[in-house]
């Protein structure tokens, strides 16, 4: 997670939860291991071809994002799961990089 995607989420966090400093950080954390799962097991289906897996770990990871205020980010998993739907997935690998970028201060 880029540093501006960290403090939209620990703001988002802060605010919707009301969680002490460092009971945050350490729920970030949590967060940040499962995002971290999510995305292995996207990039696992994405090279494995795997399409219909890639549908459903890119919905995961969009709703995952979504429950932490990262809308663009969300926005970015649901262009996966939608390039995966379609005939021709030309920017699947793209949208997953900049997703796996943004997301890497957190890993």
């Amino acid at each position: 997670m880029s540093y501006k995607q960290l403090s939209i989420a620990r703001e988002f966090l802060s605010k919707e939860l009301n969680l002490h400093p460092d009971k945050l950080d350490e729920f970030i954390k949590e967060v940040a291991d499962s995002l971290r799962l999510q995305l292995d097991k996207l990039d696992e289906s994405i090279d494995n071809g795997d399409f219909e897996s890639i549908i459903i770990h890119a919905d995961t990871l969009k709703e995952s994002l979504g429950k932490l205020g990262l809308v663009d980010m969300s926005l970015v998993a649901d262009n996966i799961g939608k390039d995966a739907k379609s005939t021709t997935p030309l920017y699947l690998g793209c949208s997953f990089m900049r997703l796996k970028k943004e997301l890497s201060c957190l890993f």
